[in-house]
């Protein structure tokens, strides 16, 4: 029984330590206004709980007003007082540790224990994988580039002999740490508004030679896909890749019904292997924006988010089934086309000059995507295919290849975001097929009409207008210098009007702009980037290919196509429904407002702070300023009172002022912890 006893006790006087820590941890987050960690307020909770019951004890025995034995000789009001008191000024004493650590270590920089047991063995790969990363680069002589303060690269303090031989280490350096980083170093080729000439042209050789994955694994990942064997979806599949890349390969098969196909299946553990290399990349982007000039100037983080977030979606095969409709869809609208002359985008009886393939949503899903098969050769391997056409055939390609990607742009809205050799296939017949939909972008209404704008402004040599188009496109800063843009806008179609104009057009277009401080949105960017592209693809095509006098020639009829009477019409009527019913009260407002005026009732009233986000803030200062004033008061009496030789005695050697400056101390002290809690945090939130 007394066992028993014992243990309810012990029971007991657990939960009640228990509950006594969380009531203090909560105290303490709620004092401080921030989110502190729950364990680290235990903690240090119980820490002061414990030096207080240590220093009361202590106190006590010597100030003579308890015995050995526990019992007090001092009236037990008295003694209340002071235990209150030295628990008071343990709690403050308390949330300075909890400040402290809050401004060295802020809670969610470190990982809690069960988040720091499940990520260790993924952050010991990622260790390891980071550090392999550097030494890559140190290897290849990147080292300095990435030290607190490097300037470079940026092209500005480099020769060209430096900065192409800066630009070869960082090639070999990509190549080097795997297909992610190459993948991330083709991506930063086609952004030569941000990188100098030679660095972009050193990515753009970039390649990533991936062998193909067993055909065992290949096997297992289709099955698994599927959702059964092989053999019931496909009356024949090769085990011999057509394409190996990085993330999948493609394999020819046929289906059932004998139609001929290419399943494209993802390789076992690719998506655990570029998680793992887009942390790296991400974490490695962080610490070159925060150490390095260059880093800062690039905007490496943005450009890494941007790229894994791309990546992420080639990881999905359903999203590039989305976009192979999408951009079939488009296609086949320009193919109906309204007829104009140049839409005549099939010849007849012989099917579309450029094609997207069929895709097979039913067989396809996450891992795995089947479509239709298209023979040919990608165009940067058809030199054979491409002798054995007439100029004649070639040049008619290449203006039907630049129709559809302005027809995708312009009147769909959805278009081909990669269009580099590789992913234009050439069939044995003088055909283009469209290849690897995983890229795409998508332009709205008023984007599209912009960018059209942009290119009749050119075309009209009409450097106003091209930027007023260029600035409805983009976002324009405050302190723009719109006649300074207009004068280089201007030089730049004089530069390209009559000189061989190409796709460079679009480039120095690109770098005007981003030099000039506008921010191109990331599907815009998309949009230049493909005309960039673009360029070389159609030139395979056809060597003498002028992009930008072709692209005036095509843009005029299809911007007529977007911008029709009867569209124009529609756009009118349902302007005029939104706004039929302020229209129907304006008279009455009218004349409300004129009485006013003739009787001299008319008044104006501004409401100030009348925004939430404008009203919080006044709040959060007054509270602030007031917090300070009474922090700074409390603390001030406090050590007057403190310091007091005269005043009422509680009992002998313990003034009653003292007990009042004490807790005027707590007081002033709590709020000033939460005075420097909401300074710290609001510094915080601007550096950021």
């Amino acid at each position: 029984m007394q066992v028993v006893s014992g243990l309810l006790v012990g029971l007991f006087g657990l939960v009640f330590i228990v509950g006594m820590l969380l009531l203090l941890a909560a105290t303490a987050r709620r004092v401080m206004g921030a989110p502190v960690g729950w364990i680290r307020s235990a903690v240090v909770a119980l820490a002061m709980l414990s030096v207080a019951s240590w220093v009361l004890t202590g106190g006590l025995l010597d100030a003579g007003w308890s015995r050995p034995d526990g019992t007090l000789t001092v009236a037990p009001g008295v003694a209340l007082v002071a235990v209150v008191l030295a628990f008071a000024w343990a709690f403050v004493l308390g949330l300075c540790v909890l400040l402290v650590l809050e401004l060295l270590v802020p809670t969610g920089s470190v990982p809690g224990p069960w988040r720091a047991f499940r990520g260790l063995r993924q952050g010991r790969r990622e260790t390891r994988r980071y550090t392999q990363i550097l030494g890559i680069g140190v290897r290849h002589g990147l080292g300095g580039a990435l030290t607190r303060g490097a300037r470079q690269p940026d092209g500005s303090r480099l020769s060209r002999t430096d900065q192409r031989r800066q630009a070869a280490a960082l090639r070999d350096a990509l190549s080097d740490a795997g297909v992610t980083f190459v993948k991330f170093g083709q991506m930063l080729s086609t952004r030569r508004d941000l990188l100098p000439a030679a660095f972009a042209d050193a990515l753009a050789t970039l390649q990533s030679e991936v062998p193909p994955a067993p055909w065992s694994q290949v096997e297992a990942a289709v099955a698994g896909a599927l959702g059964r064997p092989i053999d019931q979806a496909f009356a024949d599949f090769s085990p011999e890749p057509l394409a190996s890349a990085s993330v999948g390969q493609v394999h020819a098969a046929r289906l059932l019904d004998g139609r001929d196909v290419v399943v494209k299946v993802q390789r076992p553990g690719a998506r655990a292997q570029v998680e793992t290399d887009l942390a790296i990349l991400g974490r490695l982007a962080r610490r070159i924006e925060r150490d390095t000039a260059w880093g800062r100037s690039l905007g490496v983080v943005d450009l890494a988010d941007g790229f894994a977030a791309s990546l992420r979606e080639e990881l999905d095969y359903t999203v590039e089934l989305e976009n192979t409709l999408a951009l079939r869809a488009a296609l086949a609208r320009g193919a109906a086309g309204d007829g104009s002359p140049d839409d005549d985008a099939t010849d007849p009886g012989a099917g579309p000059r450029v094609r997207v393939p069929d895709v097979y949503p039913e067989l396809s899903g996450t891992t795995l995507l089947v479509m239709e098969r298209l023979d040919g050769v990608p165009l940067g391997r058809a030199a054979d295919v491409l002798s054995g056409l007439d100029d004649v055939v070639r040049a008619d390609l290449a203006s039907r290849l630049l129709t559809a990607t302005l027809e995708q742009v312009l009147v769909a809205g959805t278009f081909h975001a990669d269009l580099h050799p590789g992913n234009v296939l050439v069939t044995v017949d003088g055909r283009l097929g469209l290849l690897d939909m995983g890229s795409v972008g998508r332009l709205g209404e008023p984007d599209r009409l912009a960018l059209a704008a942009v290119l009749l402004a050119v075309d009209a040599d009409d450097a106003v207008a091209a930027t007023d188009a260029l600035l409805e496109l983009l976002d324009a800063p405050a302190d723009l210098d719109v006649r300074r843009l207009e004068r280089a806008v201007g030089q730049v179609i004089v530069r390209f009007r009559g000189a061989g104009a190409s796709g460079a057009m679009f480039t120095a277009l690109f770098r005007l702009v981003t030099d000039a401080g506008l921010a191109v949105p990331s599907q815009v960017a998309a949009a230049f980037r493909t005309f960039t592209s673009l360029e070389g693809t159609l030139r395979l095509l056809d060597p003498g290919f002028d992009l930008v006098a072709a692209a005036r020639a095509t843009a005029q009829p299809l911007v007529r196509r977007v911008v029709t009477p009867e569209g124009l019409r529609e756009r009118a009527t349902s302007l005029f429904l939104g706004l039929a019913p302020e229209l129907e009260r304006l008279p009455r407002r009218l004349a409300k407002i004129t009485s006013d005026v003739e009787a001299g009732r008319l008044t104006v009233t501004v409401r100030s702070f009348a925004h939430p986000e404008d009203r919080a803030f006044l709040t959060g200062l007054v509270q602030q300023v007031v917090s300070t004033v009474i922090a700074a008061a409390a603390v001030v009496a406090a050590v007057v009172l403190v310091s007091a030789d005269s005043g009422p005695e509680l009992v002998e050697g313990l003034s009653l002022f003292a007990v009042l400056g004490a807790a005027l101390g707590f007081v002033g002290t709590v709020l000033a912890v939460r005075v420097l809690v909401f300074a710290f945090r609001g510094s915080a939130a601007r550096r950021e």
